[in-house]
């Protein structure tokens, strides 16, 4: 229940599907009797509606100049719901609030009606790989993969009440430069085994969400064939959220021999109880696993900056509120707290321009011009990242992280870290401008601010514990936490045993595979005109490690 006073409400219909387009001038509204200083925003005809005894206009940020229905005056008696609470139903649910990601991971994850239950395939090449050496350039190997995408997958739609959306097919870099990619990336995790714990411990690795298993099984075929000394004391574990694919895994890694090397373990990562973890030394792999995580939005008032968490309600019909209120989610509070420990930058600060950043009496007047936003543009925070690092902390401390995603999206919903939203129409993706979408129908991921993240991890490795803000001070406050790092912030005996040392790189996609791919991988991965293929594509996409 959102603080009388504080609460927000934006109006979009839970049916919209548009393209892109230039944002229309925001219209400012009369509040509501129902609810003191609720603020309304819908896209039909005009609210003449007015708070009792005055006929000021209030103000809100819209995207729409036109304006009718109002939001169901009892939303105030809506449920508070998380993603875990559906997770046993049916259909999408109405008359409910929850925060954006948990509407994300409802979305995606709804083990009846979630985006992967129905949609989401994952490209398969041929057997051994395509032979990359025999096609004569980059493009000559890109029109091979889509003549086996059409022939594989065709436009084949998806059946029942879906009607005419289609399978989304994703193209992974494991699976386009099979064997190579998987070879790269664990010959990196060889050499730091080596270096730090060879031959005293064995190599356990931890794969979230392995999908058909190809990271695994080429990278325990190289172990195997090049390296059976560490073979001899690996350990392969995967923990995966989806049956089917844990399943598919298990039976991929028995046919192939792998069967006593493998564990799976068919559990959220995040609900995972770290039985079988401990501190000793890992290596965890997160491939093209950040962009689905579930992000949080907020947005801040102009005039003191304060942080408005939104919450998103669905009404009777299905059509979405978005409800702005006081941060009471720990979550979120903590998120923001760890952007204060860190340097001011442009991804922890309120996406606003610098001017009125820094000066409170711009942002008065700024605010008080006509049709002028009271808000800032959304920032998605990373909250579930978040709680993946503070999960490794908590049951996996003594691991090391190899992670690959993209860190720029085109198509971007508008805010600061927006997602991508998007289906498959026939022969086309269809981008959406919002992620306010029928639950199940679309894709939503997120681009990933590699350096920002990393300071984040940072923060959570070497803290003893998850920082909370000082009791005399509220999630609202700017100035609760200090701005910066101070030399005496983390005691000497605090956070994870050794991780001070430990440089965390950031690449490109290409600088990684050049790195540790190795001369013999990348002369496989090298078409005949000279270029290579695992180098040249994939250019927004970055490594930590």
């Amino acid at each position: 229940m959102a603080t009388r006073g504080s609460m927000l409400i934006k109006r979009i219909s839970g049916a919209a599907l548009r393209r892109k387009h230039t944002p229309l001038p925001a219209i400012r509204l009369p509040s509501l009797p129902a609810v003191p200083a609720v603020f309304v925003g819908s896209r039909r005809g005009k609210s003449t509606s007015t708070t009792k005894g005055k006929g000021k206009e209030r103000y809100n940020f819209n995207t729409s100049i036109e304006f009718s229905n109002e939001p169901d005056p009892d939303h105030v008696n809506w449920r508070k719901v998380t993603a875990a609470d559906l997770a046993a139903r049916k259909e999408p649910p109405t008359r409910v609030k929850m925060l954006v990601r948990d509407f994300i991971d409802d979305s995606l994850y709804n083990p009846n009606y979630g985006y992967f239950s129905h949609h989401a395939t994952i490209f398969t090449p041929p057997k051994d790989g395509f032979d990359i050496i025999s096609f004569r350039d980059v493009a000559h190997f890109q029109e091979t993969v889509a003549e086996r995408y059409e022939r594989e997958y065709g436009l084949e739609p998806t059946e029942g009440a879906q009607g005419g959306l289609g399978r989304q097919v994703w193209h992974t870099p494991t699976e386009l430069f099979k064997p190579y990619y998987a070879r790269s990336l664990i010959s990196a995790i060889v050499q730091s085994y080596k270096l730090y714990h060879f031959p005293s411990e064995p190599l356990i690795i931890y794969e979230i969400g392995a999908g058909n298993g190809s990271f695994m099984i080429d990278s325990l075929t190289y172990l195997r064939d090049h390296h059976p000394d560490v073979f001899a004391r690996t350990k392969y574990r995967i923990i995966e959220i989806s049956s089917a694919l844990a399943k598919g895994q298990r039976e991929r890694a028995e046919k192939e021999g792998f069967g006593m090397k493998v564990q799976v373990l068919n559990k959220d990562f995040f609900q995972w109880d770290g039985v079988g973890g401990g501190d000793q030394p890992c290596f965890v792999v997160a491939l093209e696993v950040f962009d689905n995580f579930a992000h949080d939005m907020v947005r801040y008032e102009l005039d003191t900056l304060t942080p408005r968490q939104a919450v998103v309600g669905i009404d009777a019909s299905g059509d979405f509120t978005l409800l702005y209120e006081t941060i009471n989610d720990p979550l979120i509070s903590r998120v923001l707290s760890y952007n204060r420990l860190l340097p001011q930058s442009s991804s922890t600060l309120p996406p606003l321009p610098y001017p009125l950043l820094y000066s409170e009496t711009l942002r008065k007047a700024y605010a008080s011009m006509p049709f002028a936003p009271n808000l800032s543009a959304p920032d998605f925070l990373p909250t579930k990242a978040v709680l993946f690092a503070e999960k490794l902390r908590e049951k996996l401390p003594g691991h090391r992280l190899l992670m690959a995603d993209f860190d720029e999206l085109p198509d971007a919903v508008g805010g600061r870290n927006g997602p991508v939203v998007q289906t498959r129409y026939g022969n086309s993706m269809i981008p959406c401008e919002t992620f306010l979408v029928k639950q199940g129908y679309f894709d939503i991921f997120f681009p990933t601010n590699f350096e920002h993240f990393r300071d984040l991890y940072s923060i959570i490795m070497n803290s003893p514990s998850r920082i909370t803000p000082s009791p005399s001070s509220t999630p609202d406050s700017p100035s609760s936490l200090p701005s910066k790092i101070k030399q005496d912030f983390f005691s000497h005996s605090s956070g994870v045993k050794g991780f001070r040392r430990r440089n965390i790189g950031i690449y490109t996609h290409a600088d990684f595979l050049a790195k540790y791919g190795g001369k013999e991988i990348l002369d496989k991965t090298t078409v005949k005109d000279g270029a290579n293929v695992m180098t040249a594509m994939y250019k927004n996409a970055k490594m930590m490690f």
